[in-house]
């Protein structure tokens, strides 16, 4: 199968010498989805912001598509890590929605500054996306105007927008209040049905049992345990594992 992404020994320490990922490695294949889980402070949320190049890596290795965005901690160039940046696309769990731009112009805007669409161009596949979030009635509202879950959808329209080869989801849920959670898991698995790579940081266990094709346990900086989602969740061999999960069964 075709590598999407690769991670090599990553270590991230902030100016504080607060080291938050203490040497991660890992590789997601086309179509796969990999759902990390832990606790708060494990690390998770700031990998994502490294393999999308919001954080750099004190050290180890990057390659996106084949292509690498740094290795041993140097960095390429600024063209190859433009071109990079391109084939990912980052949900936030607090949607990042422009809030002086309509929807439309939302799922639009990016399309034609950074593919340089025109702008009929983007604005039609902006209307495909938003139909295909049952948002298209939407697209002249505001993200004030919209729930959580509706901005929430909008924000995965303006990743998908791109093109990516694989989108990363930061928690895209815990913004949420529960009633809107299941509106956006539903999206993300109509996407892994549609066999979207993805990385999935989440605190949704049964869903990530249901939709991952593997999964890894972060705490500390460091992945204590990964494998497939049936033996992670059900039955987990590290006691961290099994302590961190317990307190999520009934």
């Amino acid at each position: 199968m075709e590598e999407i992404i690769r991670v090599e020994n990553i270590k991230k320490t902030f100016r504080d010498n607060l080291e938050i990922l203490k040497g991660i490695s890992f590789s997601v294949e086309k179509g796969e989805v990999l759902s990390i889980i832990g606790p708060s402070g494990s690390g998770k949320s700031t990998m994502l912001r490294c393999i999308s190049q919001l954080e750099t890596v004190t050290d180890g290795t990057i390659k996106i598509c084949g292509q690498t965005l740094v290795e041993n901690g140097i960095y390429a160039d600024k063209k190859a890590r433009h071109e990079i940046i391109l084939k990912s696309g980052l949900v936030f769990q607090n949607f990042n929605l422009f809030p002086h731009y309509s929807v439309l112009k939302n799922v639009s805007a990016a399309q034609i500054r950074v593919l340089n669409k025109s702008k009929e161009e983007a604005e039609a596949t902006a209307m495909d996306l938003l139909r295909r979030m049952g948002l298209e009635t939407k697209a002249k509202a505001y993200p004030c105007e919209l729930s959580g879950g509706q901005q929430q959808r909008v924000s995965i329209a303006r990743a998908l927008a791109l093109k990516p080869e694989v989108l990363l989801f930061d928690e895209p849920t815990s913004a949420l209040d529960p009633e809107l959670t299941g509106e956006i898991l539903a999206v993300i698995k109509e996407l892994a049905a549609e066999k979207m790579t993805m990385v999935v940081v989440t605190h949704e266990m049964a869903f990530a049992r249901d939709i991952s094709s593997h999964i890894i346990f972060m705490d500390g900086g460091v992945i204590v345990e990964e494998g497939a989602p049936e033996d992670i969740i059900n039955n987990p061999k590290m006691d961290r594992t099994k302590s961190f999960l317990s307190r999520f069964k009934s």
